[in-house]
């Protein structure tokens, strides 16, 4: 008889522990049904705070709106393309992630088998479907899809704060000539202000390439392809830009200027103008405000040349969110990254505002303040996704109120990017698609920075522009230029 209790005892014991075993697998495998996404993305978005419990606000709204889970990877804004090149190049490339540059960026991570094709994923999405079909003309590849922009196509001008226009008699159009440019920006030399404060992204000097009919790349003109550095148009740009360089218009230290360096000047008055995106023209109001300097911003579409050529910096889709072909799950991917660019609670938060209670309360007049910790962790908000968004938001029905200078700046942002659709300059970087000649596609980084290093040399003056067309010449002999030209022309 013990010895059949002892056996009773052993078989429930064992059938307990079967039973723990069986809900534990139940339990695992649940847990393991919830796809995971690591999304890469720089801290100007992600609520605009560096505040990680204020980040995982962010992560938290995202994983309630896709039922994922969501690692993410948000470095500062400076080192963020270092990182997620680190990233790439070790082939631990994330799920979802941001990319600037995607004009040249993209083709070349196609042609290296990197990018998740997303033409049926869109096609599939109600939400992402219903996106202008023009955003992502510029940038397929053999006709298919491979990027999502998250707001319009970007396009540059120059900011001139009107306050040290008028203080110093300065007087120019948005779209003054190079001669009256020049003339007039030389008024801010001497005062102790800045006249042009640029970035070290030589890239920005297309703005002016543009003037003078040049295009820094390998691009068609007129049915056929040559190299845009190459030519009388360039040397005229670089002549141009050189002059300005020497007249001490154009920031003498620009080679090591930040994006956010050369906007804290202008904020601050240290500078009187700036190369910047028509987009952030309420960054300037919000800033200089918060700077003391307050003024209102004069915009320069573009500086028309000698032969009237000219057009803003048409960077097109510059800035999209990509999915990586070695994503395991691609549909919680695309998922995440619908959400991102088209949920209207999302959205903001991401981009723009972040959350309510968290990032901000909102005063007694229904504005805007942040929270201490969000004031401490850095926080800016920034409203640009009321006009560059894809998302249809009323700007006379907001659950918070404008400020003063806001009711004046924010319709005059979105005036300035109406306008500027017929200041557009071009944008040859899709020119020459993936695949077509394997030699060029090698190549293109190389004569990107190459391109790029000899212009910064010839406008500062390390070199003679003779000597910087000479050296870019035998670059490109090494490259074996004439042939890919050769190679690529064939393809016709």
């Amino acid at each position: 008889m013990k010895k059949t209790k002892r056996l009773l005892v052993t078989l429930s014991i064992l059938l307990i522990a079967l039973v723990a075993l069986a809900a534990a697998g139940q339990k695992d495998s649940k847990s393991s049904s919830i796809p995971t996404i690591t999304l890469a993305t720089a801290d100007n978005t992600y609520g605009l705070s560096t505040d990680p419990e204020l980040q995982g606000a962010i992560t938290a709204l995202l994983e309630s709106k896709t039922g994922t889970k969501i690692n993410p990877i948000i470095p500062p804004l400076a080192s963020y393309t270092d990182k997620l090149a680190t990233l790439i190049n070790s082939g631990d490339i994330p799920d979802l992630f941001v990319i600037a540059q995607a004009m040249s960026k993209v083709p070349t991570m196609v042609a290296r088998g990197q990018l998740l094709e997303l033409t049926d994923y869109i096609k599939k999405s109600p939400a992402l479907s219903a996106l202008d079909p023009n955003l992502f003309k510029d940038l397929q590849i053999d006709g298919k899809i491979y990027f999502v922009p998250y707001n319009y196509p970007k396009s540059k001008a120059l900011f001139l704060r009107k306050d040290l226009m008028e203080q110093y008699g300065v007087n120019l159009s948005s779209t003054p000539t190079t001669e009256e440019f020049r003339r007039e920006m030389a008024k801010f030399v001497g005062t102790g202000v800045v006249p042009f404060c640029f970035p070290k992204w030589v890239d920005n000097f297309q703005y002016f390439y543009n003037s003078f009919g040049a295009w820094g790349g390998v691009y068609l003109k007129d049915g056929k392809y040559i190299d845009g550095f190459q030519t009388p148009e360039m040397e005229a740009a670089l002549s141009y830009l050189r002059q300005l360089y020497v007249d001490g218009i154009l920031n003498q230290e620009f080679l090591t200027t930040e994006n956010s360096h050369m906007r804290e000047k202008t904020y601050t008055a240290q500078a009187a103008a700036s190369i910047d995106y028509v987009t952030n023209y309420v960054n300037y109001v919000q800033n200089t405000t918060a700077a003391n300097k307050p003024t209102e911003m004069h915009l320069i579409y573009k500086v028309i040349g000698p032969n009237g050529d000219g057009g803003s910096l048409n960077e097109a889709t510059q800035t999209a969110l990509l999915v990586s072909a070695r994503t395991p799950y691609p549909d919680a991917a695309v998922k995440v990254l619908e959400t991102i660019v088209t949920d209207p609670e999302v959205y903001p938060a991401f981009f723009g505002i972040g959350l309510e209670g968290k990032h901000y309360t909102l005063n007694a007049d229904r504005e805007i303040v942040p929270t201490i910790q969000a004031a401490n962790s850095g926080y800016k908000y920034t409203l640009n996704y009321l006009s560059d968004s894809f998302i249809d938001i009323d700007i006379n029905n907001l659950p918070f109120a404008l400020t003063k200078n806001l009711q004046q700046a924010l319709p005059a942002q979105i005036g300035h990017i109406k306008t500027m659709a017929g200041h557009l300059g071009p944008n040859h970087a899709a020119d020459v698609p993936v695949g077509i000649s394997d030699a060029y596609d090698r190549v293109v980084p190389s004569i990107k920075s190459t391109r790029e290093s000899i212009a910064a040399k010839i406008i500062v003056g390390s070199v003679t522009l003779q000597q910087g067309m000479a050296e870019y010449e035998n670059f490109w002999k090494s490259i074996n230029g004439p042939k890919i030209l050769e190679e690529l022309n064939a393809s016709l």
